[in-house]
């Protein structure tokens, strides 16, 4: 996913559904909260067939792709947890 928002940005949910028998918005609805913004601003634009980075979304294409790092929230995570103790 990542590597068709950096290559192609665009990212169509139907293959992805597809090959892993799933329903885009459900399974990667964590993900999608937190593209919300950066729709918001106008970065991108989501619909229900996929997400297109808009040219000003492009300079800005490694932070949209951030939404999509599950290594990423679980290093945060663990961040967050190691600051409490």
């Amino acid at each position: 996913m990542i590597k068709s928002l950096i290559c192609n940005f665009r990212l169509d949910y139907a293959p992805i559904e597809q090959q892993w028998d799933l329903l885009f918005a459900d399974y990667f609805a964590e993900d999608l909260k937190l593209l919300a913004p950066l729709a918001k601003d106008g970065l991108v634009d989501v619909d229900e067939k996929g997400i297109q980075v808009t040219a000003k979304g492009r300079l800005l294409i490694r932070n949209i792709c951030m939404c999509f790092d599950t290594y990423l929230r679980q290093k945060a995570r663990m961040q967050q947890f190691s600051r409490v103790i």
